[in-house]
């Protein structure tokens, strides 16, 4: 195989990241967008991940959390996955 410049290189996966998201449905972009922030916020510390969650809900966080605390106290527990896939229909 012929070495390919950095330049080459460069476009060839801009090409390849795109061809390859033309090709995914839906649920499948939704699939990765999930486990890509999933891995991203278990590697952050507790610290860093409350500071971008506040910056996500504003003034709802506090009313975010005593709605998790509810959910995780009941005793019947659904996973919460499912309601966003719910929502992409």
């Amino acid at each position: 195989m012929e070495k390919l410049t950095p330049e080459i290189i460069d476009e060839l996966r801009t090409f390849y990241v795109e061809r390859y998201v033309d090709n995914m449905t839906t649920e499948d972009l939704a699939q990765y967008v999930y486990d890509t922030m999933m891995f991203d916020v278990e590697k952050q510390t507790d610290q860093d991940f409350l500071r971008d969650a506040r910056d996500y809900w504003d003034d709802h966080f506090d009313d975010v959390v005593e709605e998790i605390k509810e959910y995780a106290n009941c005793d019947f527990k659904k996973d919460r996955r499912f309601d966003s896939e719910r929502d992409l229909d």
